[in-house]
């Protein structure tokens, strides 16, 4: 990593391997941790005060205004498909 890099983690808490990013932080003052997915070593993360940042849930798509907007785009894309075949957004296939 970078010197001064900022490791930023908004996906799964799976995709961070904790004690090698531990390890690393303890071996580098420059680098910094922010996630919105509570670590499951938050105690020992907690160490590194200043250079890591979490929040105590995910925060993705947590806001009323996020949850409509989600509600809406998928009943339209529903819409659409039976309206005309659109596929665009099919998962499977």
């Amino acid at each position: 990593m970078h010197k001064g890099g900022i490791l930023v983690n908004t996906a799964r808490k799976e995709v961070i391997n904790e004690p090698e990013l531990l390890k690393l932080m303890a071996e580098r003052t420059d680098i910094k941790y922010i996630t919105d997915i509570m670590p499951d070593a938050d105690a020992e993360f907690k160490a590194f005060e200043g250079r890591y940042f979490a929040t105590p849930k995910k925060m993705g798509a947590q806001t009323e205004e996020a949850n409509i907007n989600a509600g809406l785009a998928a009943a339209n894309q529903i819409a659409d498909f039976f309206k005309t075949g659109n596929k665009r957004f099919q998962v499977n296939k």
